[in-house]
């Protein structure tokens, strides 16, 4: 046997199945108890060998064929490119700067062509988009040895590759061959028919696409390419996850999760996720808005949502970009303390390590990405395109919005997700950044923290200051702070400064949520980074960032490097985390389908609201 294919093998054999604990904490809603006795009880630690599922089979002789021609990357199939897609995936592949992270000593590593798709604007750079004319095609490369992606823009006209970029420990869409292998190792595992107590057809799963992490298994930290199919019981209220480790091609594990109440009709006609009409004219090109003395153009990305550029007021520059790159959601329970952890356990002739984490939790969970219809293989697309609403206080107009909408298509079921991206901006010159989610999820027990990259500008030489002993204290580097949400404020409002070093009345106070906006939030309870402007750190579309379920984590401490910001260009990075609430009267970030008084189905919506407000320094007395 060749070397380089018991590389291939090695990589890609069923691995030890992976672990957890469970949990039941007593409900305050008594229509929940028994869903949530038989769903939190329970993790499914597999042991069927999936190497012998006809698609597995079929993934694995593609590698066997291009590993004995001597290639190591696995291309895009024809059925899932148009005829520039077939050129910019050629180019791409002849590449040697593309290719060069695919051999290590002399043997081929395990890589596939991810995505190949039209390039839009928030792709590229400034320089790559001069160039590309609108001729360029982005062609993505994930290495499952070390865990990276590659993305290249290809000029197909000039047939030339015109930019390239490499991003460490970071995971992009999965491809459709990918996304059905995951789809029939989660149909035809034998520990999944057993659990549903029969073998699934495919309108049951959804999400086969949507990246994952597992504590304590492979899964946790994206060591491993893992996605997580999930299966839904309306009737039961509760929801199968089926964890798929796509770099070892297997079943990781199962876990039941409560879903709460649903009135929710099984049936719902699917809206068309190629909706034309908003790539046409939000994704693929830059729009502008004048209004109310605010100037800025605006675009849907492939996977940071809604980004506005270029923000001005009153023809001064207020921002380069603001945008919320992702939605962190992790489900959370007790129970470590009753794993029996006194005897090794032995899968597939690997031991199980089983790790009881702080507070006696376990948490698992995913990384929700807000993306253009075409452009991405996120579940949660643009609906309908930004739409600018007026902003009415005590009667009169205060300002404007815009808002953009993005859901999955069964949105409200179980499973299923809606944010709203929502930039306010007000005629004093202030503006807010917001993030809604409306719900459902997959639990009643969710935390969520939307990821905001806020590049406000302050000058040319910027510092930050945080209020902390009844004074501002400026930071001399990269750092992040962990709010309490009771800290003392500056005049009753501000704990954060944003302003120039050579001109102290330009810039901002920022005015962190705590419930006083009137939109019935509980307030951000934020985690707050401040790093020097890097373009490689988000200026384009960001890859998923962090882990989902690292709670003590968010995505953006590889940034902390100790760089001086101190009279630099800044980024903010805030950082909201919210729980979830399914309690009558008390519901938040939920959603439900109730019958209404003429037989109806009718959505009712508990909002969470989050997301800080920048005031002009000149603006406070």
């Amino acid at each position: 046997m060749k070397s380089e294919y018991k590389v291939a093998l090695a990589l890609l054999i069923v691995g030890a199945a992976v672990i957890g604990g469970f949990y039941y904490k007593k409900r305050v809603q008594k229509e929940s108890v028994a869903a949530l006795d038989k769903s939190d009880k329970k993790i499914i630690l597999p042991s069927s060998n999936t190497s012998k599922i006809k698609e597995v089979q079929e993934y694995l002789h593609d590698l066997q064929e291009l590993y004995k021609s001597g290639k190591s990357v696995l291309p895009l199939l024809k059925s899932e490119l148009d005829s520039k897609g077939e050129i910019a995936q050629a180019l791409a592949l002849q590449d040697a700067q593309f290719l060069s992270d695919t051999k290590e000593g002399g043997k081929l590593l395990h890589n596939d062509i991810m995505r190949v798709l039209p390039a839009i604007p928030s792709m590229l750079d400034s320089k790559s988009k001069e160039q590309c004319g609108g001729n360029c095609y982005v062609v993505e490369k994930y290495n499952f040895a070390k865990n990276s992606t590659t993305r290249a823009i290809v000029d197909v006209v000039k047939r030339e590759v015109v930019a390239l970029k490499h991003y460490d420990n970071m995971q992009t869409d999965i491809s459709n061959r990918l996304k059905k292998v995951a789809k029939a190792i989660a149909l035809k595992s034998p520990e999944i028919i057993k659990e549903l107590g029969h073998t699934p057809t495919p309108n049951e799963l959804s999400m086969a696409n949507v990246r994952t992490n597992l504590q304590e298994s492979p899964c946790e930290e994206k060591h491993h390419l893992c996605v997580a199919p999930t299966f839904a019981d309306h009737q039961k209220e509760q929801a199968l996850w089926a964890i798929v480790d796509l770099t070892e091609l297997k079943l990781a594990a199962a876990k039941w999760a409560g879903l709460g109440k649903t009135y929710t009709p099984a049936c719902i006609d699917e809206r068309t996720l190629q909706n034309r009409y908003i790539v046409k004219n939000f994704c693929q090109k830059d729009n502008n808005v004048s209004r109310d003395g605010w100037e800025f153009t605006y675009h849907l990305t492939g996977s940071d949502g809604l980004e506005l550029r270029n923000i001005r007021y009153k023809e001064q520059e207020v921002a380069r970009s603001l945008k919320i790159v992702d939605w962190h959601v992790a489900y959370k329970g007790l129970g470590a303390d009753k794993l029996d952890t006194s005897t090794p356990t032995i899968v597939e002739g690997r031991r199980v390590e089983f790790v009881k984490g702080e507070n006696n939790e376990y948490t698992f969970g995913y990384n929700d990405a807000m993306g253009c219809p075409m452009f991405s293989t996120s579940v949660v697309l643009a609906f309908n395109g930004p739409q600018i609403k007026p902003i009415i206080q005590k009667g009169k107009e205060a300002g404007f919005a815009i808002v953009q909408d993005f859901r999955n298509p069964k949105w409200p079921m179980a499973c299923n997700y809606r944010y709203q991206n929502r930039f306010e901006f007000y005629k004093d010159g202030s503006f807010r950044v917001v993030g809604i989610n409306l719900g459902r999820g997959c639990s009643n027990k969710a935390i969520y923290r939307p990821v905001m990259r806020l590049d406000i500008t302050a000058g040319k030489k910027e510092r930050f200051a945080l209020y902390q002993g009844e004074q501002w204290r400026e930071w001399a580097t990269e750092q992040k702070y962990q709010s309490s949400s009771k800290e003392p404020l500056y005049k009753g409002h501000y704990l954060y400064r944003i302003d120039s070093k050579k001109e102290p009345k330009r810039g901002f106070y920022v005015e962190p949520n705590r419930g006083q906006f009137h939109d019935n939030s509980r307030g951000d309870h934020e985690r707050v980074f401040v790093t020097k402007y890097n373009p490689n750190e988000g200026d384009e579309d960001l890859l998923t960032l962090g882990s989902c379920c690292k709670l003590d984590q968010d995505g953006i401490e590889p940034y902390l490097s100790n760089e001086k910001i101190n009279g630099e260009n800044l980024v903010f990075w805030y950082v909201p985390r919210i729980q979830n609430d399914d309690r009558p009267g008390h519901e938040y970030c939920w959603a439900d389908s109730t019958i209404d008084e003429y037989g109806n189905p009718s959505v009712k919506l508990w909002p969470c609201i989050v997301g800080p407000r920048f005031v002009p320094i000149q603006n406070v007395k």
